[in-house]
Formats: structure tokens, C-alpha cells, sequence
């Protein structure tokens, strides 16, 4: 945040509190989905406490279908969320990127489902 001067006291104390809030609110930046867990804010994911070193595109995808877990998150917002406008995604992109996470994701309390049609699902099976 910018302030510039002459500034009000009050102004400040009301955007040092926003920013309080907003730090507050990102604290909880792990997620967990059976033996994987992600920090988001750190990208970084494990996979029973064993380091994955993904790349940013793998990062995000995962992270985006941990937070939907067991739930079809579709293939557009999955492109959309991963490529801006300025940078199109090849066509099998996205499958690609799955491909790879399932290379990685080798945990039989945990698999990649493809719902044809649809979209993909990170499913955490019972132990």
C-alpha cells in the first residue's frame, strides 16, 4: 500500500488495520488432501512428508484441484486459472499437466480422475 504525504493520521491507522486483516486472513495456506499437503503461500507441496519440486503450471493445477477435492473441477477453469489471454495454452496443455502430477502422485490413498467430458478430480480414497 502508498500513502503520499501530507497525510491524514487517521488514514494511516485505517490502512495499517486493513493490512492487519488481510494478513490474518492468509494464514491458513496449507492444504491437505490425504498424505499431500500444500502450502500455498510457499509453493510447496509433499507427498507423505517427501518434497515435491513442481513446477509453477503443476503447482497451481494441483492446488487448485486440493482445494476442490473429491469435486469435478472442469478443464476450462482449470485453463483459465493456469493462462492468461497473452499467453494461449497449447490444446492437450492441461493434460499434459495431469499426466505429469499423476507421474508424481503415486499414493493409493490418492489418484487423478479423468471425467470424461467434464473435467478432473483429485479423489482421497479411504485408508
Amino acid at each position: 500500500d502508498y500513502l503520499t504525504k501530507p497525510f491524514a493520521l487517521d488514514e494511516l491507522m485505517a490502512r495499517a488495520r486493513a493490512l492487519a486483516r488481510r494478513q490474518a486472513g492468509a494464514t491458513d495456506a496449507r492444504l491437505t488432501v490425504g498424505p499431500l499437503m500444500l502450502d500455498t503461500a510457499g509453493y510447496q507441496a509433499w507427498l507423505d512428508q517427501i518434497a515435491l519440486n513442481l513446477p509453477r503450471r503443476e503447482f497451481a493445477c494441483l492446488a487448485i484441484l486440493a482445494t476442490n477435492a473429491n469435486a469435478v473441477v472442469s478443464k476450462d477453469s482449470l485453463i483459465s486459472a493456469l493462462y492468461d489471454n497473452a499467453d494461449p495454452p497449447m490444446p492437450n496443455a492441461v493434460e499434459v499437466i495431469i499426466s505429469r502430477l499423476r507421474k508424481r502422485l503415486t499414493h493409493p490413498a490418492i489418484a487423478l480422475k479423468t471425467v470424461r467430458g467434464v473435467g478432473y478430480m483429485l479423489l482421497e480414497h479411504d485408508r
